[in-house]
């Protein structure tokens, strides 16, 4: 395709992506806050006061913070603006995917994968929300398409953009804070090249100097050594019983394992894991049949469950067939020669292997949604070339 169509066809997804989220905006209710949401428009307020960061925000990363009371100083103390602002970041997210899409597949599959993600009711619901998701897609999404460059140019420069990418991701939801090492073993898959090592130690360094500052912060503000954020012990727990699994039974989770006074976070932390592996570990032991059913259900709850445990179905209507097709463009890719896919199944694997091994929530997979999508454009593009329209082929 022609350089200036190209532009013209990212400009027109941008816009109608835009248009929709903002529409969705002005016509749908305001979702109601939740826990997430108070706490970073609370953030937000005190480091608009010139306060900064309190030892109590150390439980969440600091970027959607900063990035919720940059919005309000600019253009405003109404929540409008934080979700006019994300509307625009996602609206760049499904750019990100097309030009993703189109690296790993082909320009049809990316029209179809981004024009998908422009109306995929899950982005557009936590877009009008105040949540960690638009802004935490946008960069993940950024450092996948960075990654995708750096491993077809083998240009230390990508590598370096890759590592700040992933670094601002971290600090804005901590889960991506043990991918490097992924990606490592990734890179040695594909490249087996010596050079690597030394492409990899710059994207490190700069994921390093990204990270670091907001380290040392939490180890001078709270006499404690907390890389990103703490919270990971209790999701652990959380998702080591079908009692904790939903929002109900969180106060009984803090009923049976109250934390010994005078911890600090991250002892919290680890006392909230090793009480959820300890449990986990009893279960496997005592019940090992139960415990398979039990993590086959939570693998299942990955792509439907919501925090509350209700509008399961709604949920299920829109994923089951994009999963589906997602599985079948899984089926279709093999053998086709094309590497650069496994940077972003890997992405999805290693969030898969992660949410699944805590908390099952389908929120926690929305990042890693627009490669499923994508797995699902290249199903339904090759199937309508195979059967609609015979003998053509994708571009």
């Amino acid at each position: 395709m022609h350089r200036l169509a190209q532009d013209k066809l990212i400009a027109v997804l941008f816009l109608f992506s835009l248009i929709v989220r903002l529409f969705a905006l002005a016509a749908l209710p305001a979702p109601p806050l939740d826990d997430a949401g108070r706490a970073y428009l609370k953030g937000a307020d005190v480091l608009r006061n010139g306060e900064g960061f309190r030892g109590h925000y150390v439980l969440l990363a600091p970027m959607n913070t900063m990035f919720v009371a940059l919005c309000l100083s600019l253009f405003g103390g109404d929540q409008i603006s934080v979700k006019i602002a994300q509307a625009v970041v996602d609206s760049l997210t499904v750019v990100m995917i097309y030009l993703i899409t189109r690296e790993t597949f082909d320009i049809q599959t990316a029209v179809v994968a981004a024009t998908i993600s422009s109306i995929y009711p899950f982005f557009i619901y936590l877009t009008i929300s105040i949540a960690t998701e638009p802004l935490f897609t946008f960069f993940l999404s950024a450092f996948v398409l960075s990654s995708l460059y750096a491993v077809r140019s083998d240009k230390a420069f990508f590598y370096m953009v890759s590592g700040v990418l992933l670094g601002a991701a971290t600090l804005t939801r901590a889960t991506t804070q043990f991918f490097p090492l992924v990606f490592l073993i990734l890179l040695l898959v594909m490249k087996r090249r010596r050079t690597i090592l030394l492409r990899y130690a710059a994207f490190c360094l700069s994921f390093v100097l990204v990270v670091l500052p907001w380290t040392v912060r939490n180890y001078v503000a709270l006499d404690d050594f907390i890389p990103v954020a703490t919270g990971g012990g209790i999701v652990v727990l959380l998702g080591s019983s079908e009692n904790f699994l939903t929002i109900d039974g969180k106060p009984e989770v803090y009923r049976e394992y109250p934390a010994p006074q005078g911890l600090k976070p991250s002892q919290q932390d680890r006392y909230f894991m090793k009480a959820g592996l300890d449990r986990l570990k009893m279960r496997l032991q005592t019940d090992p049949v139960g415990f398979m059913a039990f993590m086959a259900k939570k693998f299942l709850r990955l792509w439907y469950a919501t925090d509350s445990g209700h509008n399961h179905h709604v949920t299920l209507l829109v994923q089951v067939p994009i999963c589906i097709f997602a599985l079948m463009g899984l089926l279709l890719i093999r053998g086709k020669g094309q590497p650069l896919i496994w940077i972003p199944a890997c992405v999805v694997i290693y969030f898969v292997a992660l949410h699944w091994f805590t908390l099952p929530l389908f929120r926690y997979m929305i990042p890693v949604m627009p490669y499923v999508i994508g797995f699902a454009a290249f199903a339904i593009v090759t199937l309508k070339n195979k059967w609609i329209t015979p003998g053509s082929r994708t571009a």
